[in-house]
């Protein structure tokens, strides 16, 4: 009978560890796909090494303060050992971005775990994170890989490394052995986890990033649309912005198309449009409004500044030859109006209206000309 109570309440403490082993590891992966999903939201861009410099900063200490709050949550194991996600942070922000958040998410790592007591353990340990984050931090700036190589390659840098550092605390190999299965199976499931919701999470934005591209860009011509042209111009207006617009119109394009097929005239729209785009500066934007209808924004620019780029525009296109698919070589020309908003009221619908005015006295004038709207136009 004692052997049967003795088996009986070791089983019970057995069962009852399991069960908390298990509870922990749920709050850990909970609080883990928890404070990726927060992370992700700091920057409208996947995470990736482009992000600047600030938001990497920024990163990087949400890291670090996630890795303290899954330390504050450490599973109890054999011998008092405890063990938590704290390192997979780490390996993701070494995978996914760079040196940056690397050594800060490592850094905080290191001083908050001195935070819950210092001993030569626990110095140990902070000494490991160190050189951890050292290494990710130099392997993630020169590795070209994939990241499912990277994920394995820092995973197996990162688990070694704490191993190593369990085994000069408790200089007991059978001991490290079992942490070293506990630890890599554990960190497995953590991590596969992770690169899934990252995974997820990168493809939701970059699906996002494109729909607005499309919804903001002429789908032949890459210049931006008529609807983020009406936008721009309220926007400017509104912030009281010195504007001269310009309106261009593509000469007979009707029979462009007529004559040579609508292929040929996707081609010169195309054309014209890296023609536009070779005069863009930082003050200026592009736009495709109709059919073979353009415009161009200038902020900040002098009229007559203006008036020269237009005729530099008008003249590149006019000694242009445009090939067409069949191989045929065509000459256009273009026509160009255009205003500024000292010149008029300031809302948009008067500003467009004279610039168009100005644009219909230059087709009417023949063709192939700039015209720009004078206070009596």
């Amino acid at each position: 009978m004692l052997n049967i109570s003795i088996w009986m309440s070791f089983s019970h403490t057995e069962s009852w560890g399991c069960t908390m082993f298990l509870e922990g590891v749920i709050i850990n992966i909970s609080m883990l796909i928890t404070g990726f999903y927060f992370i992700s939201k700091l920057s409208k861009f996947p995470l990736d090494a482009n992000i600047s410099p600030l938001r990497q900063i920024l990163i990087g200490l949400c890291n670090g303060l996630l890795c303290f709050i899954l330390m504050k949550f450490s599973i109890p194991t054999f011998s008092h050992t405890l063990i938590d996600f704290r390192h997979i942070p780490l390996i993701i922000a070494a995978c996914y971005i760079g040196a940056i958040p690397t050594m800060i998410t490592a850094i905080m790592i290191a001083i908050t775990r001195l935070t819950f007591d210092i001993s030569p353990a626990t110095i140990t340990i902070s000494t490991c994170y160190i050189f951890i984050g050292i290494i990710l931090s130099i392997y993630s700036q020169h590795s070209q890989r994939s990241m499912r190589y990277r994920a394995i390659q820092f995973s197996t840098i990162t688990i070694v490394m704490i191993c190593v550092s369990y085994l000069l605390i408790t200089k007991d190999l059978i001991q490290t052995l079992i942490f070293t299965g506990l630890i890599t199976s554990y960190s497995t499931v953590g991590l596969l986890l992770a690169f899934m919701l990252l995974k997820d999470l990168k493809k939701q934005k970059t699906d996002m990033m494109a729909f607005q591209d499309q919804a903001q860009q002429d789908f032949l011509t890459r210049l931006l649309n008529k609807r983020m042209f009406e936008q721009t111009l309220r926007d400017m207006l509104n912030a009281e912005e010195n504007i001269v617009l310009m309106l261009m119109d593509i000469d007979y394009f009707k029979q462009v198309n007529d004559k040579h097929g609508h292929d040929a005239g996707d081609t010169v729209l195309k054309e014209v449009a890296e023609i536009l785009n070779t005069y863009t500066e930082y003050q200026q934007k592009n736009y495709r409004i109709g059919g073979e209808e353009f415009s161009a924004v200038f902020t900040d620019s002098p009229v007559l500044s203006v008036i020269r780029i237009a005729e530099k525009i008008r003249q590149q296109i006019a000694s242009h030859p445009f090939v067409l698919p069949d191989g045929k070589v065509i000459h256009i020309t273009i026509s160009i109006g255009l205003s500024c908003s000292k010149n008029v009221a300031k809302n948009s619908i008067s500003l467009f209206r004279r610039a168009d005015r100005a644009l219909y006295q230059a087709k009417s004038d023949g063709r192939n000309k700039v015209i720009y709207a004078t206070d009596d136009a």
